[in-house]
């Protein structure tokens, strides 16, 4: 048996087990058919059982019905039963280019057909060379260690038994076995990013180093074994700061800020991963934004990444949620009633209010959102809303009233988040603090006050 033979059992063994219904994905090119027969040479010594499938997409007319055609002729050849289904993937974008809709509709096509036939594994045919070019592909759009680790071995029930080989050698095999085989004429096309890799930026990077490839595999190894030992200490991470809520995911921040920065990083892509399924979309400038929200973290801050992914910073929290694609995030403006003593919830900013009444003397405050108010100013009918055109108050060491959006611009209050900011008043609708920033002069407590009540804003 030659070194190559010895090399595709191997990873066979490692990859599929006795047993096993294999479906396995053939598109018709070099890489497909030399798995397909690979696997059919070592199928009745391993014991496991092949079915063929292909999609046919419609992206390239006759030749696209050719493919499919050639395909059912090899597995008829080898009396393996043969799955196809046409899919006009121009006509089924689903919001991202022609080739990320085709994978998607692609896979989609081979796990439903795995689960037709109670199948275990659905191998693929990818390469050292495409593992080369995907690291290529995630080092342009700024991946982190998971994305230069490559195409892995195998995730779930997908293997890929033919990764530690290159196409020379696989087209090798084929020659050899007087094997012929289908060429997608797309593959030259250089609009696509992976075509472009392969055509030009490998053979530009070979003039300089002739081995990049081998250095390229060699850096997506080292890779896989960090980022497998950072995956498990990022999932024990993940389990103990991040708390799911009605389908949103929230992390505390004072908890989060004390963590490493790669651990930081890790987490958001984690979470960004949970809701959105997929982490293409996601690249070290988004997570980048995240980190600076959490550097400077004030309620109502928010910002969209990919993928309808929305974050919104609370009061201790940051929540990452499935959006809408509305401008804004949306929550309840409902004036509510503050209780005196009590606990009164804003759910959707994650805050409580604390109220009680205490004697004076009074401490400073710890922090904004902390208030010490005279009582018999304030009333007991204190209500919570938000901020309203022509709103204004008297700052805390002023005289004279200023309109609360001047007091946010002069503040450097996000147009944004001023929304978001929980305004207390009286029963006269007189504003009472404006939380988190500052309360009223006209509030405040002197040496006549006889009772006061203290408001201290908390994380759900």
């Amino acid at each position: 048996m030659s070194s190559f033979a010895k090399k595709v059992k191997s990873a066979i063994i490692e990859l599929i087990a006795p047993g096993d219904k294999v479906l396995v994905a053939v598109s018709g090119g070099a890489d497909s058919l030399a798995l397909l027969y690979l696997l059919v040479q070592f199928s009745k010594e391993l014991g496991y059982e092949l079915f063929v499938a292909h999609l046919n997409h419609l992206a390239r007319g006759r030749e696209s019905d050719e493919d499919a055609s050639f395909v059912e002729k090899e597995a008829s050849k080898l009396s393996l039963p043969f799955f196809v289904d046409k899919i006009d993937v121009k006509k089924s974008i689903l919001k991202s280019s022609f080739q990320e809709s085709a994978r998607i509709l692609r896979y989609q096509f081979l796990e439903e057909t795995l689960m037709s036939i109670k199948g275990d594994k659905i191998a693929l045919g990818h390469t050292a060379d495409d593992r080369v070019e995907t690291v290529l592909m995630n080092f342009l759009r700024g991946a982190g260690l998971r994305g230069l680790a490559g195409i892995p071995e195998s995730r779930g029930h997908l293997v890929r038994p033919l990764l530690s080989c290159t196409r020379s050698e696989l087209e090798g095999f084929l020659s050899e076995q007087n094997l012929i085989y289908r060429t997608d004429s797309s593959n030259i096309e250089t609009k696509y990013l992976r075509n472009k890799i392969r055509h030009e930026v490998i053979p530009f990077l070979k003039s300089f180093n002739p081995d990049i490839s081998g250095n390229l595999l060699g850096l997506a190894e080292i890779a896989r074994g960090e980022e497998q030992w950072m995956s498990e200490k990022n999932r024990e991470l993940y389990s103990q700061l991040v708390t799911p809520e009605n389908g949103d995911l929230c992390l505390e921040i004072t908890e989060f800020k004390n963590q490493p920065l790669a651990m930081k990083r890790r987490l958001i892509r984690e979470i960004f991963y949970r809701l959105n399924g997929s982490l293409r979309e996601i690249t070290s400038l988004h997570v980048q934004q995240v980190l600076d929200l959490f550097a400077s973290a004030r309620v109502g801050r928010w910002l969209k990444l990919p993928g309808r992914v929305r974050v919104v910073c609370g009061y201790g929290t940051v929540r990452f949620s499935m959006c809408d694609g509305s401008a804004s995030p949306e929550i309840d403006k409902t004036t509510k009633k503050l209780e005196i003593p009590g606990v009164t919830s804003l759910e959707q900013l994650g805050i409580q209010f604390h109220a009680s009444l205490v004697e004076p003397p009074t401490p400073k405050p710890a922090d904004h959102k902390q208030a010490y108010l005279d009582f018999e100013k304030t009333g007991e009918n204190i209500q919570i809303r938000f901020f309203q055109p022509g709103d204004r108050f008297v700052p805390l060491g002023m005289r004279g009233h200023k309109k609360v959006k001047s007091y946010f611009i002069d503040q450097k209050v996000p147009r944004e988040e001023r929304s978001l900011i929980p305004i207390l008043t009286n029963s006269l609708d007189d504003i009472i603090w404006v939380y988190g920033e500052r309360i009223s002069d006209s509030f405040r407590v002197d040496e006549n006050t006889k009772k006061v009540l203290f408001i201290e804003g908390k994380s759900l």
